[in-house]
């Protein structure tokens, strides 16, 4: 059921409406309980459906019912991908097939002709797979056609089975380096870099949307689990100017473009330059309006969340609260961000109603968001009981939380965690010393904190709760202040 649910809910009004048309025309009786089962779930039912659909209860025939319903939502999803983003990849695979069969049939003119169809198109396409068998057929008539030479065809072809191996490359590197983030390394761009090295991979233009788009999901990663965006910041505008320089392509890897724009917005989000985070989503939102919806449902939370974000530290935190409230059946993440602001605006009691609705393990909500999400789950908690006056609760949590992840955060040399949660055990104990030079100092002294300009947004997020409280402001005013430093000023006062 949870495979069901997770594409029923991946696809868009316009796509649900299609799936409908499809299922009827494929329904060869009158029996449409399969529809009357996407209809349910798509409206939110849940509970007793046996009895809704067949009138009593029935698991078996439910059973059956659900995966008959999820492989009609397979062959749907399929066959509407083979009607839009594979449609140029089939036409590209016809032609090399119709330019085979007419040179095997001696019909060179037309053969020829069509075959360097197929190889502009793929090369247009970056598909360098299928330019290889282009090429592999060229070299092998090519003493029959007037118009090129073995060199010249032997020089494209070697060219591209370069191009090919890099791309191979990649994806053996891709897989290494998301086994070993996984691992959490303490120096995960030295493994990147080696990985790299290892594979004699290039970045260049020559590299596809989808390699180039690979490359950044993995420096972005590396960079959320050290909380260093400012590390990675030149090493994506650099990949980001390749893509720019391949815009000419950019309506033929739409989804690719698009995924490249919204992580390019989060990395200026990262590092505090809210105009241009603001900007890569406005360009994001017209590339997926360009597409007609085709790519739009991966997007719609992901583009809220960072929506709401940019406006909640730049000083609209009503919108911001608007913005990510708008979003319906919200995720985990997007309900963490949600908390995130009734914590910033004190509004303890809703901050605690809605981390409750947080039900699952921790090592459920690793395994889906990871290890940082569930790290500023477990900070968030702490801080709010500590706001509503819950000592019990405080002490497990800190208890638990020391316990479960003090040695993991060492492992990664992400001490300053710990740091904080031993300055949070101070106050907690004693209240009256927060507003103390002497507990000032301990704050100076317990980190080695980055400039303004390098530190992590969401790290700056949780410092803020200690300097509200030093400076007797209030937490979202004191998050402000340190987000708009400039750069070079460092953390302290």
């Amino acid at each position: 059921m949870n495979d069901l649910m997770t594409l029923i809910l991946s696809l868009s009004k316009e796509e649900a409406d299609d799936f409908l048309a499809f299922a009827k025309a494929k329904n060869q009786r009158s029996d449409v309980k399969n529809i009357q089962l996407f209809q349910l779930l798509r409206n939110g039912a849940r509970k007793d459906l046996d009895l809704k659909i067949y009138g009593k209860p029935n698991r078996n025939a439910m059973h059956a019912l659900t995966n008959r319903l999820k492989e009609n939502l397979i062959d749907f999803t399929a066959t509407r991908s083979l009607a839009s983003d594979a449609a140029e990849d089939l036409q590209l695979l016809k032609q090399l097939l119709a330019a085979r069969l007419f040179l095997e049939q001696n019909q060179y003119s037309l053969g020829f002709k069509t075959l360097q169809k197929a190889i502009y198109k793929a090369q247009l396409l970056e598909q360098y797979a299928l330019l290889q068998e282009c090429y592999h057929t060229q070299v092998q008539y090519v003493h029959l056609d007037p118009k090129s030479t073995l060199d010249a065809v032997i020089e494209a072809y070697t060219r591209n089975q370069e191009l090919y191996e890099t791309e191979t490359k990649l994806v053996m590197a891709y897989a290494i380096l998301q086994r070993e983030l996984a691992n959490h390394p303490a120096d995960i761009f030295e493994v990147i870099r080696q990985q790299l090295l290892k594979f004699n991979i290039t970045i260049d233009k020559h590299l596809s949307f989808k390699s180039l788009f690979q490359i950044m999901t993995i420096a972005t990663d590396a960079a959320t689990l050290k909380s260093d965006y400012a590390g990675v910041a030149i090493f994506m505008n650099h990949i980001f100017e390749i893509v720019e320089s391949k815009k000419h392509l950019v309506a033929r890897h739409l989804y690719y473009y698009s995924e490249i724009l919204y992580l390019m917005s989060g990395t200026y989000f990262r590092n505090a330059d809210f105009s241009n985070s603001q900007l890569a989503l406005e360009r994001l939102e017209a590339v997926l309006a360009s597409g007609k919806g085709k790519h739009t449902a991966p997007f719609e939370e992901r583009v809220q969340i960072l929506k709401a974000l940019n406006l909640n530290y730049t000083g609209d935190f009503e919108k911001a609260i608007e913005v990510v409230n708008q979003i319906k059946k919200p995720s985990s993440r997007a309900a963490l961000v949600q908390t995130t602001f009734l914590f910033q605006q004190e509004h303890w009691q809703q901050a605690r109603r809605k981390i409750n609705e947080f039900y699952h393990s921790d090592a459920f909500y690793e395994k889906k968001e990871g290890l940082l999400w569930v790290l500023q789950k477990n900070l968030l908690e702490v801080l709010i009981y500590m706001e509503l006056h819950q000592p019990h609760l405080v002490e497990s949590k800190m208890r638990s939380f020391k316990k479960r992840f003090r040695s993991r955060l060492l492992l990664i040399k992400e001490d300053r965690v710990m740091a904080f949660m031993n300055l949070l055990r101070i106050y907690f104990d004693q209240p009256s010393r927060i507003t103390e030079k002497s507990f000032k100092d301990k704050v100076e002294g317990a980190f080695v904190w980055k400039t303004a300009g390098r530190e992590d947004i969401f790290v700056m997020s949780f410092y803020a709760y200690l300097k509200a409280k030093m400076d007797q402001t209030t937490i979202y005013t004191a998050t402000l202040q340190l987000v708009n430093q400039k750069n070079g000023a460092g953390m302290k006062e």
